[in-house]
C-alpha cells in the first residue's frame, strides 16, 4: 500500500469557500472511485485556521500515474491554484503489521 500525506495551507478567509467548491466539484468522491484507490480524504485542522491535510491510500504505486493524469487531479490542481493553496506531500510505502 502507498500512503500520501499532504499538508496544505490556504488563507483562512478563503477556506470555507474552497471547501464548498471542492464539495460541489465532487473531486474527493470521484477520486475515491479511481482504480487502486483505498481512500482519499481532505481534513481541516480544528486548531489552525487555513491548515488542511489530504491523506491518500492506494493499493500500490502503479495506480498513481493514472491518478495524476485524471480529471480529478487536474481539477484539484486548478482549484488549488485559484485559491492560492500551497501544499507539500510525502509518499510512504506501508505494510500491515498484523
Amino acid at each position: 500500500m502507498v500512503i500520501i500525506y499532504c499538508e496544505a495551507s490556504i488563507a483562512p478567509e478563503k477556506q470555507s469557500e474552497y471547501i464548498e467548491k471542492l464539495n460541489e466539484s465532487g473531486i474527493v468522491a470521484a477520486t475515491n472511485t479511481e482504480p487502486g484507490n483505498i481512500s482519499y480524504e481532505l481534513l481541516c485542522s480544528p486548531s489552525v485556521p487555513g491548515r488542511m491535510f489530504i491523506v491518500e491510500r492506494w493499493e500500490n504505486p502503479s495506480a498513481l500515474p493514472a491518478h495524476m493524469r485524471s480529471k480529478n487531479f487536474k481539477a484539484l490542481t486548478k482549484l488549488n491554484a485559484e485559491y492560492g493553496v500551497k501544499a507539500t506531500h510525502t509518499m510512504y510505502e506501508a505494510k500491515a503489521l498484523n
